[in-house]
């Protein structure tokens, strides 16, 4: 083989490789000062860098910015698009579906509604034991949540064993003195206590023996005390367990639909299982109290009184009238057992998805936010043993599940938290502000401290968080938020900045009103906003157009000098990603011809970037480049745009003709050969090579690369990379 076609080098490492110099080439188009022999040394404030297009790069923790575009992209996803919650007023319901709170109402219970109790109610799992426990000790105490069919069951128990002589005791009944003559022979009572509370051990043992005498029952219900599930474990009480979601809808469909007919049950049951009415409704499982109101619902869209658009409409009220429940006002709901429950579904709508332990703990921060708010000169502490995670769950609604976490580059498994339900999350976040002036302040704060969590799972979580609190009232949120985290001296507050706004501007309310305020900031004298404008940029969704996007990101690049360049050169990169068009490869060809300096500049560094930089850390990836995970972004879309392939290696090979921009370049390119073996875009490579080829210099610098590579003592390329770059190489054409 002549010197033309050199044999492939062999394996093995040899001492002091030499460096591929650069050579000139007419075209494609470079910028002045690429020069024909060797390089002189540039000015070190002229390198272009490689290395810095990971903005996050000084974090702790290795694979920051692929961490968090990741956790990013699925978490938007999530949330959706949608707006949150509209205000207005919030009803509550009870048992029957009417707009009433669930409520025992004191007197004897009607017939019809025993009649009603009879035709509807499922007999929970463990009804069987609730009625031999109280059979044959008079006195049951049901604690669960409310609306999981608690009073139902305590109504339903009492009429099997007093056969139909139920009555309900006033809630503000005192137990403790409770006489003889309050108690009617046989009869069952039910009662939900209010202010005054269960009586302690000696009470209920008191109150038992007061039923024996007169051979009656009683049913007491309670709710859990906050954090502990396990709070109430004397003789009398049960854990009350729902009756299937299932079996209550279909009850109640039949009672409401049983003078129409099987034909108009079976569309009613049809419609439940609807896509849109199940996304409407927004709740993985309903409670006996909403299945019996979604029944309700149901039979009255195919009696034909509800429209498809009302049905839809109601069953978004669902998670809104669960989120209005949960923060009713009231002196009891700002103790410090209350605010911790609070603080809990607040930090799950926030970081849902987020492993266990990290919701778990925002919540206790939180929790100690809104302590100091409501009393500050109080010092809240933590509880230790008297709170329980499992009891946390089930007051949230929320569910644990086995997932995974990053730690570095690594996946490792975790307890993941999420509500049981998409659209419980921005009921809680959207009744907080726009119902709840005075809990912003501290939930403000504790999200701005949630960035100080170097986990993306974290701080990445709180961001999409605060950009949804964005659309609900951009003013108050950008100048307490957004705004002071915009122009922080550290990195990752700006990037937070900057995904609350790249959020908040798909809401087409306050869209608008978004890219006016990032358009200002990227022409703004203060560095730090047009830093986070370029970041929101980046992001693609900013301006109405690319060019518009490319204008300001441009502008940002070459201020001052370039004192920026790197910055929006890397958000240039981004933009190509999110929008994988001609016209971002062209600008950066614009810039490499222009004869000003500073552009130049940052077409270099652009086009660094665009190979550097792997698709897996984009913030907003293209849905054409799904699935395309870590390759080089320039290959990645020298894939999709097949088209644009030449315009892209025409782009490298103006940066490896540069003499500052060649050792970033090449180094670029070194790790696409050394990190090239059993990649999927391995053939890509070998197919893009060529294209950088257009003359014998040219070939020889990529051999001698190769070669370089080869011989490397630490990291040689394998013998099968070798052959096949090689060839690929050795197969280019030249004029």
């Amino acid at each position: 083989m002549n010197a033309q076609n050199p044999p492939p080098p062999q394996g093995g490492p040899k001492p002091q490789p030499q460096q591929p110099q650069p050579q000139q080439k007419a075209e494609p188009d470079k910028p002045k000062g690429a020069e024909s022999a060797g390089p002189p040394e540039p000015d070190k404030s002229d390198v272009i860098g490689g290395s810095a297009a990971d903005p996050l790069g000084e974090e702790a923790l290795p694979g920051a910015a692929a961490a968090a575009s990741r956790i990013y992209r699925s978490t938007v996803s999530q949330h959706g698009t949608g707006t949150l919650i509209s205000s207005g007023s919030v009803g509550t319901m009870n048992f029957f579906g009417r707009q009433t709170a669930e409520r025992l109402l004191a007197g004897p219970l009607p017939e019809d509604e025993l009649r009603r109790l009879r035709r509807v109610f499922q007999e929970p799992a463990d009804y069987g034991e609730y009625r031999e426990q109280l059979r044959g000790g008079r006195l049951l105490v049901l604690y669960g949540q409310p609306g999981t069919g608690r009073a139902y069951t305590a109504l339903s128990l009492l009429d099997d064993l007093a056969r139909g002589r139920v009555s309900r005791l006033d809630p503000r009944t005192d137990l403790d003195r409770l006489e003889d003559d309050q108690i009617d022979e046989g009869h069952g009572y039910a009662l939900e206590p209010s202010a005054t509370g269960l009586p302690d051990g000696p009470g209920l043992d008191r109150l038992c023996e007061l039923l024996g005498r007169k051979e009656a029952y009683a049913v007491l219900l309670a709710t859990p005390e906050p954090g502990d599930v396990l709070s109430r474990s004397g003789r009398y009480y049960r854990a009350h367990t729902p009756a299937a979601q299932t079996a209550v809808l279909e009850g109640h469909l039949l009672l409401e639909l049983q003078d129409f007919g099987p034909e108009l049950y079976e569309r009613a049951r049809a419609t439940a299982l609807d896509p849109d009415v199940l996304e409407a409704r927004g709740l993985d499982e309903l409670r006996p109290a909403e299945a019996a109101d979604f029944a309700g619902l149901l039979a009255r869209h195919t009696r034909d009184e509800l429209t498809h658009d009302e049905l839809l409409a109601a069953c978004r009220k669902f998670a809104e009238n669960q989120a209005a429940e949960w923060f009713a006002g009231g002196v009891r709901s700002e103790t410090p057992e209350r605010l911790r429950d609070a603080a809990y579904r607040i930090a799950v709508a926030v970081l849902d998805g987020a492993s266990l332990s990290a919701v778990a703990e925002a919540a206790e921060i939180l929790a100690w936010e809104l302590a100091v708010t409501v009393d500050p000169e109080a010092t809240p502490g933590r509880p230790l043993f008297s709170d329980g995670v499992d009891a946390r769950l089930v007051s949230a609604r929320a569910v644990a599940e086995l997932g995974t976490e990053e730690v570095g580059t690594e996946e490792v498994p975790v307890r993941t938290v999420r509500f049981g339900g998409e659209a419980l999350a921005p009921a809680v976040l959207g009744h907080l502000w726009q119902h709840r002036h005075n809990a912003r302040g501290p939930v403000l704060r504790w999200l701005a401290g949630l960035c100080e969590d170097t986990r993306p799972q974290v701080w990445v979580r709180a961001a999409v968080a605060a950009g949804q609190l964005c659309r609900l009232d951009l003013s108050h949120t950008v100048h307490e938020l957004v705004q002071p985290m915009a122009q922080a001296e550290r990195v990752r507050r700006r990037v937070f900045a900057a995904t609350v706004l790249d959020v908040a501007v798909r809401s087409p309310e306050v869209g608008g009103a978004i890219r006016a305020l990032v358009t200002s900031w990227a022409r703004h004298s203060d560095e730090q906003l047009r830093w986070t404008a370029g970041a929101v940029l980046g992001r693609g969704r900013a301006t109405d157009t690319v060019r518009e996007t490319l204008d300001l990101l441009g502008g940002i690049g070459v201020r001052e000098d370039g004192k920026l360049r790197t910055d929006a050169a890397v958000q240039v990169a981004h933009l190509a990603g999110a929008h994988p068009e001609a016209q971002t490869v062209r600008r950066i060809r614009a810039w490499l011809s222009d004869e000003r300096r500073p552009q130049q500049d940052l077409g270099l560094q652009s086009t660094v970037f665009l190979a550097a930089l792997p698709v897996s850390d984009l913030w907003n990836q293209h849905e054409d480049l799904e699935g395309y995970g870590d390759w080089p972004l320039m290959l990645a879309l020298a894939a999709v745009r097949p088209a644009l392939a030449a315009e892209l290696a025409g782009l490298l090979w103006t940066a490896l003709l540069t003499p500052r921009s060649y050792e970033a370049a090449i180094e670029t390119l070194s790790d696409w050969l050394r990190g090239s073996a059993d990649q999927p875009w391995a053939d890509r490579l070998e197919r893009f090579l060529p294209l950088l080829v257009h003359s014998h210099d040219d070939r020889n610098r990529l051999l001698n690369l190769i070669k370089e590579l080869t011989e490397d003592p630490d990291q040689p390329l394998n013998d099968q990379q070798v052959r096949r770059l090689w060839g690929a190489v050795q197969g280019a054409s030249t004029p």
